[in-house]
């Protein structure tokens, strides 16, 4: 057979990769919203043409993606929040990757950059998170006084990632955000194992401290000094 022809041939969906695919459009043109009730089982097989069993096993993947909530007894919904589920799925796709430590500094410096931009365009809706990222620097400064184990630090340090993430006041930008601190965390808590908070407390404070003054033409400075701690300290 001709390699060509063969790769002319129409490709056919399964009935179940229809039915996924189907709401998967629909959420993409905002015909179906976030709390929005599916038709029933039955419905959504007449009209796709699919049998239930289709119907069932699309809404058990669509489940496991956290898209849909599946409540006994009251039909099935458009999942109104994003669950762990699809963050999960997310963070697996991150390890599925497998990034190196280049690909990862490049994607933390572009991230972090647009972090701190966003929190100063957000300055005056943010107040009570930027009162949390320097109520954790000086948690930080007191865990250094105090000889506070790695574990601690690491704590402290992986708080102040997320309290950065929050300050955007973006949710999009903060989960994806959170899913790079959180597939980081090993390396994070390496560089923990190979000083003690006193590096960690000077670049976070230079992050604070373009947050605080507002001062965006330091961003770019204050994001390349924090990353570069941290990939420096992966080779120690």
């Amino acid at each position: 057979m001709d390699i060509n022809e063969l790769f002319k041939k129409d490709k056919r969906e399964s009935a179940v990769d229809i039915v996924v695919n189907n709401i998967k459009q629909l959420l993409i043109e905002r015909k179906l919203k976030p709390g929005d009730r599916l038709p029933s089982e039955l419905e959504i097989s007449e009209g796709m043409g699919v049998s239930r069993g289709s119907v069932r096993e699309a809404m058990k993947i669509l489940t496991a993606f956290g898209l849909v909530d599946i409540r006994v007894g009251n039909g099935t919904y458009i999942c109104d929040t994003p669950g762990t589920k699809l963050m999960d799925s997310l963070l697996f796709s991150f390890f599925i990757a497998n990034p190196d430590t280049k690909n990862l500094y490049e994607l933390r410096k572009a991230l972090e950059i647009d972090v701190l931009q966003l929190i100063l365009v957000h300055y005056d809706e943010n107040e009570d998170d930027r009162i949390a990222l320097e109520e954790n620097l000086e948690e930080l400064s007191q865990l250094i006084a105090k000889g506070a184990t790695p574990e601690k630090l690491q704590e402290n340090d992986l708080a102040f990632h997320h309290l950065l993430g929050s300050c955007t006041t973006n949710p999009l930008l903060e989960q994806i955000y959170n899913i790079v601190i959180d597939f980081m965390e090993p390396s994070i808590t390496a560089t923990h194992k190979r000083q003690h908070g006193e590096y960690v407390y000077k670049v976070h404070s230079d992050m604070v401290d373009v947050i605080r003054t507002r001062n965006g033409e330091r961003i770019s400075e204050a994001v390349a000094a924090s990353v570069d701690t941290w990939s420096s300290l992966q080779d120690l």
